[in-house]
């Protein structure tokens, strides 16, 4: 499903701007979702609306297994380990479009969303909103990051339910 959105406005003016996004859901893992489908596309102008984003923006939610998430994460990272997301920029913060893929394991949330009590749906949109902080250039490599970037993930996150919630 490709949806081009443009930013609403919000209480804060400087997130009106000039920012266009594309965005579709690729269901690989036949998890079929059709609440994903719409919340998606709309949580990632969210996102990039309250980061402040401007420009054309292209993603790709991909919604993939275990083992094929395994595989590129060996490949492009050199682990050989099972992983929740990746993020794979399109070109540079300079380009238009920008954007890129967020490949989430549908395994792994399913997983991480019974541990953390809640369900798979949910799960997959917290990866999803970790992956586009990392398109805007959030960074997660040391503890203090790592912690700064979820906390962002969760206000986002609560941020998008209340608005999603009263349409």
């Amino acid at each position: 499903m490709s949806t081009e959105t443009p930013a609403s406005p919000s209480s804060e003016p400087a997130n009106v701007s000039n920012l266009t996004v594309e965005a579709e859901v690729v269901d690989l893992a036949d998890y079929d979702s059709q609440a994903l489908n719409s919340e998606l596309p709309a949580l990632a102008t969210h996102i990039l609306t309250a980061e402040d984003q401007r420009g054309d923006w292209a993603i790709a939610f991909v919604l993939t297994t275990d083992a094929h998430l395994r595989e590129l994460h060996r490949d492009f990272m050199g682990i050989d380990e099972e992983t929740d997301v990746m993020t794979f920029p399109a070109g540079d913060e300079r380009s238009d479009p920008r954007g890129g893929d967020i490949v989430i394991s549908v395994d792994r949330a399913a997983e991480q969303a019974t541990e953390a009590g809640h369900d798979t749906d949910s799960e997959i949109r917290f990866l999803a909103a970790h992956g586009l902080l990392h398109l805007c250039g959030w960074d997660d490599a040391t503890d203090p990051e790592r912690e700064a970037m979820h906390a962002r993930q969760a206000e986002l996150l609560a941020d998008f339910k209340r608005s999603h919630s009263r349409k």
